[in-house]
């Protein structure tokens, strides 16, 4: 199969997340030639706005045509979070079965493409595979075992599948896993839609893990990576001696503040070198962001002021002065909050 073939992708969002929904769409517009996008709207607002948009390279798929009694029973017994987790094998199979594409890609709205994905997941047929998974490279440390163990070894943001006897057998058993059980917290070996593709590898021959280190980089992993540069407008990273062009970013736990800053989520935020990363990375990401929310303000009265956190309250659950103090004494907690305030929070541009 044509590489190029292989570039379809689908993604859930409601209105809250229709500026980070259409970055997503930029990057990919950017970098990635002749792809078809499935976006599945989660709430009249976003239908209508993307649906006005007329945007190339979109199928635009309204919630209504996957729901069904059972995710009707399961949406308003479970918060929206851990419905749109409970829809992600729903979507991917909806693409595959009723729109009939060979291949399907899941991908987070909160990402943001630098570069092509098209080697990513050519991987998977060149491995002779069905499903790919990605990693989420925790740092081989006590503390990141532990979060390995509490939120798996794969991350659900970039998932694909073939639509062929196996893919469909994984994806289908996923899905009732899912609907079975989907909670935002960790119980009997349970997370979510997570927690499921840790005994993929074990249970079924056709899972490929992705080798290709661009995939998967994200605030609990950003600060294993030495940032090297632009080379022909791709952001370079270093993972010890391979160097890599990055392929996405997960912006996964942003938070804009009330006072115009934005907390980064970033796991360890006092290593060297952090700044050139976070500047090269989120700058880029800002700045678009910042444009859409423009677009949206001015030409359908979007606002997401009731997305912001108050920085007061939210900051004091996160790195507050005088706990860090506390925990940490006079001179190494002002070190840490120091690092906080410097690496993990930035104003919006």
């Amino acid at each position: 199969m044509n590489p190029q073939n292989n570039m379809i992708f689908c993604t859930l969002f409601d209105s809250n997340y229709l500026d980070k929904g259409l970055a997503l769409y930029h990057s990919m517009r950017k970098h990635i030639r002749g792809f078809k996008l499935y976006i599945f709207a989660f709430d009249n607002q976003s239908f209508k706005i993307i649906n006005d948009m007329r945007l190339k390279n979109v199928i635009l798929v309204p919630l209504k045509e996957i729901m069904n009694p059972q995710l009707q029973e399961k949406k308003e017994e479970r918060s929206c979070a851990e419905f749109c987790w409970t829809c992600t094998a729903v979507i991917i199979e909806h693409v595959l079965v009723k729109y009939k594409e060979k291949v399907c890609t899941y991908i987070d709205a909160d990402i943001y493409f630098f570069a092509n994905p098209e080697n990513a997941i050519q991987e998977i047929a060149n491995h002779g595979c069905s499903v790919g998974v990605a990693p989420h490279r925790f740092e081989r440390s006590y503390w990141d075992v532990e979060q390995k163990l509490n939120n798996g070894k794969f991350c659900i943001h970039f998932n694909t599948f073939f639509n062929n006897e196996d893919g469909l057998s994984v994806l289908r058993d996923w899905k009732e896993d899912c609907l079975n059980w989907c909670y935002s917290r960790c119980e009997d070996g349970k997370l979510g839609d997570q927690k499921y593709t840790d005994r993929w590898k074990m249970k079924y021959s056709c899972i490929h893990e992705a080798e290709n280190l661009g995939v998967g980089v994200a605030p609990w992993n950003l600060h294993l990576y030495a940032y090297k540069g632009k080379k022909d407008g791709k952001l370079q990273l270093r993972y010890r001696s391979n160097e890599f062009n990055l392929i996405f970013y997960h912006f996964e736990g942003l938070k804009y503040l009330d006072d115009g800053r934005v907390f980064l989520n970033l796991w360890k935020y006092g290593t060297p070198g952090l700044g050139k990363k976070v500047r090269a990375i989120y700058g880029e990401y800002f700045i678009r962001i910042k444009k859409i929310r423009q677009y949206l303000e001015n030409n359908y009265g979007v606002s997401f002021d009731h997305m912001r956190a108050d920085h007061k309250i939210f900051l004091k659950t996160k790195c507050s002065l005088n706990q860090t103090l506390r925990e940490k004494g006079l001179l190494g907690g002002l070190k840490e909050w120091i690092r906080f305030e410097s690496n993990n929070i930035m104003w919006e541009r």
